[in-house]
């Protein structure tokens, strides 16, 4: 493989519409991390739109460039002199022309919203209807314009690869450029620091006094989106504090960094159901903002049982928790509704246990379990930590490394059309001459009648 010397001319450009700061949420993180590992061997530049403290940029800068709240033609002017962009799957709906002025075109594909976009506005059919015909256009748009996508997980891929197909991509040219089709998709997973969280500044139980040293504290990392199922959780620990009246449930992430995403409705209800319950500030717990990426460390290492809890949608099963790459991290045994890929992962390896969907038995017993038996819970601890090292940055990110040393160009794309009646005969002819011609010209004529 190449030094870093010799890609000096590959100069990578990452594109995210999310905030680059101290709060950062998924899609931010794994851009800022991808970007990390890339800077190794090529000459690295991150943009986003909104701005960023003039320290968190300072400390980004030891390792890749970043240029926070560009104008678009400067964005524009950038891809166009970079050798690789790589970008999340919305960015061409702000920055339309990217895909026609990067050389290589790669286009991260490890969240599939549009599963989310049903979800979030059921209550509102126009919204919904609008949102997703736009967004499914975007995403189509991406799909087509990319030289090479990633995802997430080999069931992403599955998802992807049909959604593809759908579209006419994986016509026989392409099959005949590579019939594995990893040229065309290809599986990142979202990553881990390779070195173990350290304790950095405050910790969770010293930011709420209300919780004791001694007190056992579930952790709820990240955001809570209406995808996502608290309500089980805080129905759980409500029914958990009679006999554990300690017990203490704490959610990470209320606000989202991103200013131009609202609270979602879900985090309301959650509120008020834990108001409701009488556990709101003696139980149950909800930071009031975003915790930042160093911080987290901190209320990671607090934390006695990580959990995560989802509804039965098809977002869960495509879906890839980046919350549970810090469980992972912290070696943090969990309990987490079943259904999606990591889930999977932790029922495998013996990391946590797996729930049904809405089962507030099943969690009540789960928790129990980890608080009540040293033994389990160490095992856990156990899983998790063979997990963690499964998904460390520089072992995931191998794939996508591999295609800035050795980027291609996938065979164009070629919308769909109905072959015409002449086509078809002369496949026919080319499989049995002029006598399968005439015994198949009926059905050849009928194929082309109204």
């Amino acid at each position: 493989m190449s030094s870093r010397s010799d890609q000096s001319e590959h100069k990578v450009l990452l594109i995210t519409l999310e905030p680059i700061s101290e709060r950062m949420a998924g899609p931010a993180i794994r851009c800022l991390e991808i970007g990390k590992e890339l800077s190794k061997d090529f000459d690295v530049t991150i943009i986003t739109p909104h701005q960023t403290s003039e320290d968190f940029g300072a400390e980004v800068n030891n390792r890749v460039k970043l240029i926070a709240g560009a104008k678009k033609s400067f964005v524009e002017l950038l891809a166009r002199q970079s050798k690789i962009v790589i970008i999340q799957a919305n960015v061409l709906k702000t920055y339309p022309q990217i895909g026609k002025l990067a050389e290589h075109l790669v286009v991260d594909l490890y969240d599939p919203y549009l599963f989310t976009i049903n979800v979030q506005y059921e209550s509102d059919p126009t919204t919904a209807s609008s949102s997703f015909r736009m967004m499914h256009h975007v995403l189509q748009t991406h799909m087509l314009e990319a030289d090479f996508s990633i995802c997430a997980s080999e069931r992403q891929r599955d998802y992807w690869v049909g959604r593809f197909c759908a579209l006419g991509r994986i016509d026989p040219p392409l099959s005949n450029f590579d019939p594995s089709l990893r040229k065309l998709i290809d599986v990142v997973p979202f990553g881990l620091p390779s070195t173990p969280p350290k304790r950095n500044g405050t910790s969770l139980r010293d930011l709420v006094p209300e919780i004791g040293a001694q007190d056992p504290l579930l952790l709820w990392g990240g955001g809570i989106w209406d995808w996502f199922d608290p309500l089980t959780v805080i129905r759980a620990v409500g029914e958990l504090s009679g006999t554990v009246s300690n017990i203490r449930l704490v959610f990470m992430g209320t606000k989202p960094p991103n200013p131009q995403v609202p609270v979602m409705e879900m985090t309301h209800k959650a509120q008020e159901l834990s108001e409701s319950l009488g556990l709101l500030g003696k139980n149950v717990f909800f930071l009031k903002d975003w915790v930042s990426y160093e911080q987290r460390a901190n209320f990671l290492l607090d934390a006695d049982i990580a959990v995560s809890s989802h509804f039965d949608l098809p977002e869960t099963r495509f879906s890839f928790r980046t919350r549970m790459l810090d469980y992972f991290w912290a070696h943090l045994p969990i309990v987490a509704t079943g259904g999606d890929h990591l889930a999977d992962l932790i029922e495998a390896n013996q990391a946590g246990v797996t729930v049904p969907y809405q089962d507030v038995n099943a969690w009540k017993q789960a928790i129990s379990r980890l608080l009540s038996d040293a033994a389990f819970k160490k095992a856990c601890q156990s899983g998790a930590a063979k997990l963690a090292e499964q998904f460390s940055w520089p072992k995931v990110i191998e794939p996508l490394r591999a295609y800035c040393f050795n980027p291609h160009h996938l065979p164009p794309y070629k919308k769909v059309s109905k072959p015409s009646l002449i086509e078809r005969a002369h496949a026919v002819y080319s499989r049995g001459g002029k006598e399968l011609v005439i015994k198949r010209s009926t059905q050849l004529i009928k194929d082309f009648l109204p």
